[in-house]
């Protein structure tokens, strides 16, 4: 039944948002994007083998687990390794990245489309990327005994206060999840509550420590099962840390022949670079104002490509000339006093490699951060503002060994930015301090494919 009341609530929702959403489908191609495969269209699979179904909200989660893509499809060749995913980008990225697995949009979550996904994609195990609670999608697991592992997990302070508001209502979905392998200690207390682990439902098995660098604690299972494993045979939740599938994917060396590339494209000579990555606005008219000051070539990438637009309105006001990356080659580069809009896909981690300095947007304006990992791995002198409260644990990290700065505002980053591009060698202090901190953190890839044999093989 508790699904129908699920079901009667998002139609009821829908019912009074739909003047809304038919103005939004018909003028913006992301609401249009994927609705027919997300009600219940999906593209023919071509293979009637069982799958392991890997869910991935957007872009930045669906780069992260590429390692974990491929390594599934080398481990388990009976399995189609298929993804779904809920963003126009994210579709843009699966195309060309993924092509050769199946991936589709994701289901919307009224029961009949989420059984419909279940009986195309016939998954033996649902994994979930970070989080995505969808109540229905859930349920379904749990009721034809479908395990699913939360991956990487992660529940902000926010959410977690939203989501035990309603543990009454959501209880079943959280009792759905087999195992919360959760990114941190903080995240993991949260899980625990949520998922009633609490509850003293099975004593703790032993933990040992992880090695130097890498993040929290794992179970260790004496009696030779897996912790998936034991964790179902007592029909209990299980919580634990499994680190960060993000520090995996990390590289500390560039791709140099992409590096080289853009050197080509933006012209680079000896001035130094920074590069504003996942800029939001608010941050946008901050960058805009202070870009004569800084004697700099300077790449701004807004973290939303409907944001491109308003970007180009305030150079244009203000008067400092800019050039689009689609519209670069090699025989016509970016002028020299130009400001460089990245408005592609993709790509924001091969210009974080000629970067001399970088800023991740997200954090002077009450956000919550956007993901800093890939430019500090490549060790590159990283700026970040005071709003990060979704990376917690990456940013006490950088924090505490100096390897990437915090300012408060808008001026502190103008002067943290011109300090550093005068100071190469402060700069490379930095980027070496947090290179070394992440690229120690690495190692949850392997510990998630133990995970997930588990699971796999009860």
């Amino acid at each position: 039944m508790r699904r129908w009341v699920f079901n009667l609530g998002y139609l009821w929702l829908a019912g009074l948002i739909w003047p809304w959403f038919l103005f939004k489908y018909l003028t913006t191609g992301k609401y249009r994007a994927g609705l027919r495969q997300r009600l219940g269209g999906l593209p023919a699979r071509g293979s009637d083998r069982p799958s392991i179904w890997v869910h991935a909200v957007s872009v930045g989660e669906l780069l992260q687990i590429k390692p974990l893509l491929t390594a599934l499809k080398k481990q388990h060749p009976d399995h189609d390794i298929v993804i779904t995913y809920t963003t126009k980008t994210a579709a843009e990225i699966a195309a060309r990245d993924f092509g050769d697995y199946y991936h589709c949009y994701s289901p919307v979550d009224l029961s009949w489309v989420v059984a419909k996904f279940f009986r195309v994609l016939q998954p033996r195990l649902l994994i979930l990327v970070e989080l995505e609670l969808w109540p229905n999608w859930l349920m379904h697991a749990g009721r034809i005994d479908v395990p699913v592992l939360l991956a990487n997990g992660r529940i902000s302070e926010k959410s977690f206060g939203n989501y035990r508001r309603f543990k009454w209502l959501l209880q079943p979905a959280y009792d759905a999840i087999s195992v919360w392998a959760m990114q941190d200690e903080t995240y993991a207390d949260r899980a625990k509550e949520l998922s009633g682990a609490l509850r003293g439902l099975s004593p703790q098995p032993a933990h040992r420590s992880l090695g130097e660098g890498e993040l929290g604690t794992v179970p260790v299972v004496e009696n030779g099962d897996s912790p998936s494993a034991q964790n179902r045979a007592g029909d209990s939740p299980q919580v634990i840390v499994a680190g960060n599938l993000k520090y995996d994917s990390l590289k500390a060396e560039p791709d140099a022949e992409k590096a080289a590339l853009f050197r080509t494209l933006f012209a680079l000579d000896d001035r130094p670079v920074l590069v504003c990555g996942s800029t939001h606005p608010g941050e946008h008219e901050l960058l805009v104002e202070m870009l004569p000051r800084l004697g700099c070539r300077c790449v701004i990438v807004p973290r939303h490509p409907e944001r491109y637009e308003s970007v180009r309105e305030l150079l244009n006001k203000a008067g400092i000339s800019w050039v689009n990356r689609s519209a670069l080659t090699p025989g016509q580069p970016a002028p020299a006093d130009a400001v460089i809009l990245l408005d592609t896909m993709g790509e924001l981690a091969a210009v974080y490699a000629v970067a001399d300095v970088v800023f991740i947007g997200g954090s002077l304006i009450p956000h919550g951060g956007q993901n800093m990992a890939e430019p500090v791995a490549l060790g590159k002198a990283t700026l970040f503002g005071p709003h990060t409260h979704n990376f917690k644990a990456t940013v006490r990290e950088l924090k505490e060994i100096g390897g990437a700065i915090e300012v408060q505002d808008g001026a502190g980053l103008e002067r943290e930015i011109k300090s550093m591009l005068q100071d190469p060698a402060r700069r490379e202090k930095i980027g070496k301090a947090g290179q070394a901190r992440l690229l120690a953190s690495r190692g949850a890839l392997q510990r998630y494919l133990e995970l997930i044999d588990g699971l796999l093989h009860e």
